[in-house]
């Protein structure tokens, strides 16, 4: 019987759970989040076969994507956080504890199986067993955020793919094309390389195919009307046909691809289909489904309960801060929510709606543009403060910067605006500091013209200070009690 070594970490302890099914990792990601069961089915169909699936466990984060063995005999699943689970295939390492920038999204095997991949959100990706590193995407900023990778020829390299159709080629896989400069109906969900390696096939959500190299175009579902949309696609053995599938289970059968079953009325309710993996010999088939996230309804300013107590553990696990997770809905959680909605290119509700609440499905942190050293970084475009460590994301904080409206100050006219630039604190006042503007709250002063980071009384989503770098008071006190911002620190504003 295979075993599964589920590794949990809480602040200070380390635990052991043994149980059946799998051989896997998760690990809480700090800050720690509570493990909570996160279903999931998998279905097996022609040569295919069921070996298991983690429903039941208690898991740090959900599972994300499904990758086969070499021989089609078993499988690994993935969470978000990286956490690696073996259903009869051997166990390499995982991820999970890793201070991620962004989720996890995909995996594949090597040729072999002896190793494999594990790709992120913004192209980052991680080797195990044999797997050798080939390059990623991690320092480049993307259009759109990577969707999976699939092995190259003779597994010397791979190919990633971003939802606006990108591909990003390294090592033996070339590229041959791609859907990044069209105008798409709808967002690219899947991709599957020729036999020859020379060609490779991209599919939308609405079962669009996009043809590249030597790959034929067989047909594709693109004029039909869905029930579900497509959400992945697989070819079979001789790469004369694929299948593609939909959220419901759904599979569409093209050239010389064999229907071998659907999961059609045996998806539960609460689930949908995310992927489908063909298997190695071409006969058969896997769909990995996972249970829909409750909608939570609308949450706002003074709501109280579990439901802000789950939104809140979210804000904080992808860094976007909070003093603490109490449970109810109050300032520093509108900040929290008004700094994703930012980060995430939502409309500034500062409510937990449903766009808001299907994007925490899919994000991690923020991206920083530095990739070395201490740096307060100031998007003015996003109108987010970050702290970033040598790349990664610590924290990010809703602020407020100059609204470039004109104003007068003892007769002269002047504009609100907050200059762009590297800087570095340079001066500070720990109290509130009474300028010829106004009030500042503890403000961190990073030039010589009166320019600081400080605490105010309002904060809103858009810029509406005279040239400063607003923060909430509490942020600010924190800032403050753990060193944040310390004389000299780089600050730099774009």
């Amino acid at each position: 019987m295979p075993r599964c070594w589920v590794w949990v970490r809480a602040i200070a302890c380390s635990v052991l759970v043994v149980a059946s099914g799998a051989v896997g990792s998760v690990v809480a990601a700090q800050p720690a989040a509570a493990a909570v069961t996160h279903d999931n089915e998998v279905f097996a169909f022609g040569s295919a076969s069921f070996r298991g699936s983690t429903s039941g466990l208690a898991l740090v984060r959900p599972i994300v994507a499904m990758a086969s063995t070499v021989d089609g005999k078993g499988y690994w699943l993935v969470a978000s956080d990286g956490g690696i689970f073996s259903f009869n295939a051997p166990f390499y390492g995982a991820l999970a504890g890793w201070p991620l920038v962004q989720p996890v999204v995909g995996m594949t095997a090597t040729p072999t199986g002896h190793g494999y991949w594990i790709v992120t959100a913004d192209g980052s990706v991680f080797p195990f067993g044999d797997a050798r590193s080939y390059g990623s995407m991690s320092h480049v900023r993307l259009n759109a955020p990577i969707r999976s990778l699939i092995p190259g020829p003779g597994g010397n390299g791979y190919w990633l793919y971003a939802s606006d159709g990108g591909v990003f080629s390294f090592g033996s896989a070339r590229f041959h094309g791609s859907t990044g400069s069209m105008r798409l109906n709808a967002p690219v969900v899947g991709m599957a390389s020729t036999p020859t390696g020379n060609g490779y096939w991209l599919v939308a959500t609405d079962g669009g195919i996009f043809s590249f190299g030597d790959a034929r175009f067989h047909g594709s579902t693109g004029s039909m009307r869905l029930n579900a949309p497509v959400v992945g696609m697989a070819r079979d053995g001789g790469g004369g046909g694929y299948w593609l599938a939909g959220a419901d289970g759904g599979v569409f059968t093209f050239g010389d691809a064999h229907f071998r079953g659907s999961a059609s009325g045996q998806v539960a309710g609460d689930h949908h289909v995310v992927q489908l993996v063909g298997m190695p010999d071409g006969n058969g088939y896997r769909m990995l489904a996972l249970r829909n996230l409750p909608d939570i309804g609308l949450l706002s300013m003074g709501a109280t309960g579990a439901a802000v107590t789950d939104v809140q553990n979210r804000l904080v696990s992808m860094g976007y801060w909070l003093p603490g997770v109490n449970g109810v809905f109050d300032d520093n959680t509108q900040q929290a929510v008004w700094a994703f909605q930012k980060a995430n290119g939502l409309p500034r509700s500062g409510s937990v709606d449903s766009a808001t609440q299907a994007r925490f499905r899919s994000v991690g942190r923020p991206q920083a543009r530095s990739t070395s050293g201490s740096i307060i970084e100031i998007d003015k475009g996003r109108q987010i403060l970050m702290v970033v460590q040598n790349g990664y994301v610590r924290y990010t904080f809703n602020t407020s910067t100059g609204s470039d409206h004109p104003y007068t100050l003892d007769g002269a006219l002047y504009s609100a605006h907050t200059p762009e630039g590297i800087f570095s604190v340079i001066r500070q006042v720990d109290g509130p500091d009474h300028g010829p503007l106004g009030v500042l709250w503890r403000p961190k002063y990073f030039t010589w013209s009166g320019i600081a980071i400080h605490g105010y009384t309002s904060v809103p989503p858009y810029p509406a200070s005279h040239g400063c770098t607003r923060v909430s008071n509490a942020a600010v006190d924190w800032m403050w009690a753990n060193n944040i911002l310390p004389i000299g620190i780089t600050v730099w504003v774009y």
